[in-house]
């Protein structure tokens, strides 16, 4: 089936400080390789590899009406890669992202 993985893992550890002030949450993802493009007419069929992804979200709360954010994603570095017949056919560079936020509430 096209997009089925035979494994997926996600895992989440998440930290609060007792006094409230810092709460943080780091993410790994992974699934395994999934069919991408059935093969036509004899031509192979191609896959999806797998895709290790780390993600960390940091929150500061330094009064109550402050936020600050901190968002950081595909810590990593991996990137999309389709294969046919062990052959890269296609790759895109994700790239990693981070976001550095202020919220305040009145």
């Amino acid at each position: 089936m096209a997009g089925a993985s035979d494994y997926v893992v996600n895992m989440l550890v998440g930290y609060d400080s007792a006094d409230g002030n810092h709460s943080a949450a780091m993410s790994y993802n992974v699934f395994g390789e999934r069919l991408y493009l059935a093969g036509r007419l004899g031509s192979p069929d191609a896959f999806e590899q797998p895709f290790h992804s780390l993600d960390m979200t940091y929150f500061w709360y330094p009064t109550e009406e402050v936020t600050i954010k901190l968002k950081m994603q595909n810590l990593l570095g991996h990137s999309v890669k389709i294969e046919r017949e062990g052959v890269t056919v296609f790759e895109r560079e994700s790239g990693q992202t981070f976001a550095l936020s202020a919220e305040y509430k009145f």
